[in-house]
């Protein structure tokens, strides 16, 4: 390289240096800005291999613990957790399904004979069609296999429709959506199920569940909503973003796949990643760790775990199928903005955690107290589009409710990606807290959660399928 060439190399470099300095410049045109442009956001339109399962776990996820179980090396906490499944109530044989024409959650005004509510059955029949499913492919047992197939058909057959007067039924359509979808992304591996079964269990869970998801995701509620997109809480987006995600790969639909994964890294609503994350603070317990403040920290705190729980959920189905598509690096949820959902969990598991050794967390004085635990103000509706106008609030702290404390399934998966799949190091001290307090997790049905909404929100049984030690 000759002497001219590098000093107008030099030269270009100082020039360069200049404008990014300077803001703004004036020219005989006008006023021209300088700055560099923020960071554009590129959606993913990846097309998809899936080795099915391939959904909230893999073939060799499966693979793995069923080989520890025949062998009897399995830790013991996932031998009692296994245990704990096949005592379950939802997996009792014979098991008898309660298909419903309607899902009813909400306002059922009009719409059931006694104006009541009707979505237990599909929370209840969804569960036990998910656990039998991971029984039969843990054991091997036809049975079970064969009883989670009459579930899925015998709710294709009868049900038409989710519905209510309100909102709320698109909870359910998340909720028991991405239940109902893993069990059958499970149970079409089983040789079985009749394929005429199987299509026809596909087109019923697009029609009736998917199609709700994408319209709540895309209006939040319907097309000529009075609300703004964030008027619904986190957790509304993040169970039918699991929902749309989950049939999506049953489906083997890219386009379904692709929404939810540019929708979680730069969607509009609450369930995006630049909106479930409210706060940034370093640990005020002092062990250098960073955590964040969630976009429901200051709402409730069965709201907040819920939050998390789901969200681990989203991220592990998400995960799964990165496995057989490594390319798409933007599938690997749990690693966005930095592990935000890592340090998500570590904020909500450090106010909820108690010193006590109950595997309820029922026991024993809080790790800190309310007033030790950083906040940033947190605007809900305020000044937005919403017709309403007298909803909004504005929380200055985290909510110290009585809902504190009160355990949901979901640490176990948090902790062993972090720790056990990625080997971090450090940045999930309380997760891990968590996990071993609770561990084994369980799921629905298990006593610790109740019997309401709250118990089936999320699919559980995570010390099985991701405990090692």
């Amino acid at each position: 390289m000759n002497f001219m060439n590098k000093n107008m190399i030099k030269m270009t470099g100082l020039a360069l240096l200049m404008a990014v300095q300077t803001a703004c410049r004036e020219n005989e045109f006008g006023v021209v800005d300088l700055t560099m442009p923020e960071e554009v956001y590129v959606p993913v339109e990846a097309k998809y291999t899936y080795t099915h399962p391939c959904g909230m776990y893999n073939g060799d996820d499966f693979a793995r613990v069923k080989d520890m179980l025949d062998k009897g090396t399995a830790p013991q906490a996932v031998k009692d957790e296994f245990t704990a499944l096949k005592n379950n109530r939802f997996t009792q044989l014979p098991y008898e399904a309660n298909p419903q024409t309607l899902i009813v959650r909400g306002d059922a005004t009009g719409i059931t004979s006694d104006g009541k509510e009707n979505y237990a059955p599909a929370m209840y029949d969804a569960a036990a069609a998910y656990q039998m499913a991971m029984l039969w492919k843990l054991t091997g047992n036809s049975d079970y296999a064969d009883a989670s197939v009459k579930v899925l058909n015998d709710w294709a057959k009868t049900c038409t429709e989710i519905k209510s007067n309100d909102a709320n039924q698109m909870l359910a359509a998340g909720c028991q959506g991405y239940t109902f979808a893993n069990a059958a992304e499970i149970m079409q591996t089983y040789s079985g199920w009749a394929s005429k079964d199987i299509a026809a269990f596909k087109d019923w869970i697009v029609k009736v569940f998917a199609a709700k998801n994408k319209q709540f995701l895309t209006y939040h509620w319907y097309q000529g909503t009075t609300d703004c997109v964030y008027h619904y809480w986190s957790n509304w987006d993040l169970v039918n973003l699991c929902s749309y995600m989950a049939i999506g790969i049953l489906t083997e639909n890219d386009e379904m796949v692709n929404y939810v994964v540019n929708y979680f890294h730069n969607g509009s609503g609450n369930g995006s990643i630049n909106n479930l994350i409210q706060g940034t603070f370093a640990d005020p317990l002092d062990s250098g760790e960073t955590i964040c403040q969630n976009q429901e920290s200051g709402r409730d705190q069965g709201h907040a775990m819920m939050s998390v729980a789901v969200t681990a959920n989203l991220c592990q189905m998400a995960y799964s199928l990165y496995k057989y598509n490594p390319t798409v690096t933007e599938l690997d949820f749990f690693a966005a903005n930095n592990n935000a959902v890592m340090k998500m969990g570590e904020y909500t598991a450090l106010f909820n955690l108690k010193e006590g050794v109950d595997n309820a967390n029922a026991t024993g004085t809080w790790m800190i107290t309310a007033t030790k635990m950083p906040f940033d103000e947190y605007k809900y509706c305020i000044d937005c589009s919403c017709k309403d106008k007298n909803h909004g609030k504005i929380h200055t702290s985290v909510a110290d409710d009585e809902g504190r404390g009160t355990p949901r399934t979901g640490w176990e998966i948090l902790y062993n990606h972090y720790a056990k799949v990625k080997g971090l190091n450090n940045g999930y001290i309380y997760a891990k807290k968590f996990a071993d307090k609770m561990r084994p997790e369980g799921g629905s049905g298990d006593n610790r959660y109740g019997v309401n909404s709250g118990a089936f929100d999320q699919l559980g049984w995570g010390t099985l399928m991701m405990y090692r030690e």
